[in-house]
Formats: C-alpha cells, sequence, structure tokens
C-alpha cells in the first residue's frame, strides 16, 4: 500500500535541455556579449475579484459537483486579496454578474497581451486596443450564459467540493464561502504559502467532512479545529444590535471524516493546542476515519489522538524529530509515540516512515492483527528489533516474550532472596556474630538507662 506522502504530488516544471549542436554554437559566440540571467517565469500577481469569479464560474462542474481552482505556475501566481475574494462570492450569491467580468482574466494571464503589442507595433494607440477588447467581448457573448447558469442557486446548491491549488490568499473570506456554496463538504488547499489562519473556513462550513492542506508552510497551528464557532438563530437575528449578535455564538460539534496536512509547520503548537485538537476531532460526528500528519516539524504525537477510537488511517511520515548534539552526544530521543496508541482498536493502516523513531510502545501490540505498520526510513529504530518490526503479531509476540522473561526471572530470584535473606540472618545473630555483639550492647545499655536491678537475693 502507498504511503500517504505519495498522495497529491505538487507539478515540477522540468528544465529545458539544450541539445550538443546548440552548446556547441554557443562556444563558438566570443563575439557576442554575456547573457543576462533568466528571470524567475513563475511571479506573484494580484488578481481582482471580477477574474476570481470568472474563474470560479468557469471551472465549475456540476456534473461532478466540483469546482477545481488549478493554476499552473507558470506565468505567474494568483494573488487575491481576502477582501477581493469576498466580493467575488457575493457577486455570485447577489448575482451581480455582468459581462465585462468575462475580459478580466485576459487581462491577468496574457491571452490578449500578444495582440495589444502587435497593435501597438504597428501604430495604434490604446484606443484601438480597447476596441479590440470590445470585438473580443462580442465574440465571447456565446459563453456568458454559460457561466452565469452556474452561479444560480440550483446550481450552487449541486456544489460539494472546490480546490484551490497554486492561488495566493492569506484565509478565507467570514461567511462568504458557506453562504455561496451551503452544501460544500470537501476543501483541499495546496500549494498556498500566503495561507495563515484556516478559523474562518472551520467557522462557516460545519458540514465538512473533508479538509486538505498541503504544502502551507506557514500555518504553524491547528488551534481553530478546537474553537469552530457557529451562529445560534434564535427566532429573528435582524433586530439584535452587534453585541448581542456576537455573543449569539457558540462551539459547534466538527463532522469531519478525513483530515489531510501535510508540508505545514506544526511545530509550535503546544501541548495544550495538541490535545484541544485531539479531543475536538474524537467529538467529530463524521466520525473521523483518515488523519494526515506528515512533513510539519512535528516532534512527537499527542497521547490525547488515543481518543480516536474509530480513526482507520493514520499517517505521520518525514516529520524529522531531531535535537541536536551536545559535546559530540546525540541529545535528541527522535520521534516521540505515546503510549495511548494501543487505544486505536480500529485501525487498519499506520505509517511512521522517516519520523526518526527509536523506539515503539509496548501498547502497540493491543492494536488489530490486520493492522499494517510501516516504519520505513527510522534508522534509529532499535526497539523492538527489527525482525518483530514487521506486523503487529511479531510486535504482540517479542513484547509478550519481554514480559514472560521478566516474569520468570522474577519468579526465580525470590527463593534466593529468601535464602540470602536466611543466611544474613543467620551470620549476623549466632553467638560471635557481628549482629549478636551490637544487639547485646544495645540491651545492656537499655538496662542500664532503665536501672533494671541486676543483683540477686
Amino acid at each position: 500500500m502507498n504511503s500517504a506522502k505519495q498522495d497529491n504530488q505538487p507539478p515540477t516544471i522540468s528544465p529545458v535541455r539544450r541539445s550538443p549542436s546548440q552548446q556547441h554554437g554557443e562556444q563558438n559566440r566570443a563575439q557576442a556579449p554575456p547573457e543576462q540571467p533568466a528571470e524567475n517565469i513563475a511571479q506573484d500577481q494580484p488578481a481582482s475579484s471580477h477574474w476570481f469569479v470568472t474563474e470560479l464560474l468557469k471551472r465549475t462542474d456540476l456534473s461532478s459537483g466540483d469546482i477545481y481552482m488549478f493554476h499552473y505556475p507558470k506565468d505567474f501566481f494568483p494573488r487575491i486579496d481576502v477582501g477581493d475574494m469576498g466580493r467575488a462570492f457575493e457577486m455570485i450569491l447577489q448575482g451581480q454578474l455582468g459581462q465585462q467580468h468575462q475580459l478580466n482574466i485576459r487581462r491577468l494571464d496574457g491571452t490578449s497581451n500578444t495582440r495589444d503589442q502587435d497593435a501597438l507595433a504597428a501604430g495604434q494607440d490604446a484606443n484601438s486596443s480597447e476596441q479590440l477588447e470590445e470585438q473580443e467581448l462580442q465574440q465571447d457573448n456565446s459563453v456568458a450564459p454559460v457561466l452565469m447558469s452556474n452561479a444560480t442557486l440550483e446550481a450552487r446548491n449541486q456544489i460539494i467540493r472546490i480546490q484551490f491549488s497554486w492561488y495566493q490568499f492569506a484565509e478565507f473570506p467570514r461567511e462568504a464561502l458557506g453562504r455561496t456554496y451551503s452544501n460544500l463538504q470537501h476543501v483541499d488547499v495546496r500549494q498556498n504559502a500566503s495561507l495563515t489562519c484556516i478559523d474562518s473556513l472551520i467557522s462557516q462550513l460545519p458540514h465538512l467532512t473533508s479538509l486538505n492542506l498541503s504544502d502551507c508552510p506557514n500555518i504553524r497551528t491547528l488551534a481553530p479545529l478546537a474553537s469552530a464557532l457557529s451562529i445560534v438563530e434564535d427566532g429573528n437575528t435582524d433586530d439584535l444590535n452587534l453585541e448581542e449578535f456576537a455573543g449569539n455564538r457558540f462551539r459547534h460539534t466538527l463532522n469531519l471524516r478525513h483530515l489531510w496536512v501535510r508540508g505545514c509547520n506544526l511545530s509550535f503548537m503546544s501541548k495544550e493546542e495538541w490535545a484541544n485538537v485531539f479531543d475536538a476531532l474524537a467529538e467529530s460526528s463524521g466520525p473521523l476515519e483518515r488523519l494526515t500528519l506528515s512533513r510539519n516539524s512535528m516532534s512527537y504525537l499527542h497521547g490525547n489522538i488515543g481518543k480516536l477510537k474509530r480513526l482507520n488511517y493514520l499517517f505521520v511520515e518525514d516529520n524529522h524529530a531531531g535535537g541536536g548534539t551536545k559535546n559530540g552526544t546525540n541529545i535528541s530521543n527522535g520521534f516521540e509515540i505515546p503510549d495511548e496508541l494501543g487505544n486505536l482498536s480500529s485501525l487498519r493502516f499506520v505509517s511512521f516512515c522517516g519520523n526518526n523513531v527509536t523506539s515503539l510502545p509496548r501498547t502497540m501490540g493491543r492494536l488489530n492483527d490486520n493492522c499494517d505498520v510501516y516504519l520505513h526510513r527510522n534508522l534509529n529504530l532499535i526497539y523492538p528489533p527489527q525482525m518483530y518490526q514487521r506486523s503487529v503479531k511479531t510486535m504482540r509476540r517479542f513484547f509478550h516474550e519481554e514480559r514472560m522473561a521478566l516474569l520468570r526471572g522474577a519468579v526465580m530470584f525470590m527463593p534466593h532472596c529468601k535464602r540470602a535473606r536466611w543466611r544474613a540472618n543467620e551470620r549476623l545473630y549466632r553467638p560471635g556474630g557481628w549482629g549478636y555483639v551490637v544487639c547485646k550492647e544495645r540491651f545492656e545499655e537499655s538496662a542500664r538507662r532503665t536501672s533494671i536491678s541486676l543483683v540477686g537475693d
């Protein structure tokens, strides 16, 4: 079975290789000036709300209920402000869509730049390029009804999944996403170096069952999972003032079934935060069945993970826990796995590959016999020995043999302890022994203090 880290790998751009003839030709250009270093092709560019709403509607697939917002980083990274994203969702929600929004995508992705450059080279001014855009708009009028149909209430209610790949934004707008797509159940965010907070996402999607956060290095905490808020509507809330409206919030129960967190930086989370997060996941009405915490710079797994009784798949990989050296000695204990892991009786697959694990808890022998355990790339793992690391059954046999050896040793040691005590007492208290002399001296001293008369008649 493949490990979780192999899923959803980001696309890579292979470098262009030059043929030997091209390399030979370049060597003969002695008179040519030195070439300037090439600039990065993919650059961060701001995107407007009009461009974003166009992309959102254009990439809506009603047949599968998905919105696949994937932007290959060949030309630019679309960076959108939280306010512009909120306005885009409000435009869809309120039906404020116009045909002029269809051309904003061309201004950003460069589809009309080549035509504008040709027009300027021919001696035309900016007005001619605007006329060219108007002509293109008239040609694209047939696309507008299709995009408008994706913004209807019936169409939006069919959307259950949305994915953002290579889109850069700091957080989701509050309440706008949940009000626009009320049946949204799956959210996938990948390759977003600007995302820092998921609080607004969790609070506005109470029906969220699947959350994937991959390669978002500025996410440093999962605490919002334990502090999700929902609005209680008691009657008519329109008459409430701001303070009363803010007071009608309470922590709602999560509905997560699948949680993937990969390529984030969770090394700053405290033990209290981890405890609260696992408590919230344990209360999930999903219930939580799959959990991935890979490539997050973690050094331990909190003991409250043992509360996830319905967990079936656990992937904790490539965290590379290490603490450095002191006076030439390694002071790191490696990645710590809690004893409470043995309480996950429903586990069918668990992977701790590439975590610098040095020892496994004995409670892993309590896992289900059919649970697959993967411990690859842990070079310092010495307990249990390698020959017993293949499965839960072999681990259980090793731990059982270890306990039985300890028990047999204790049973065999008891008679020796008793005989040793008898021999010690015999040596101490026989006449002439050191214990006999000490006891006699103590008795005589006690007799003198109590003034007992030892003179007979």
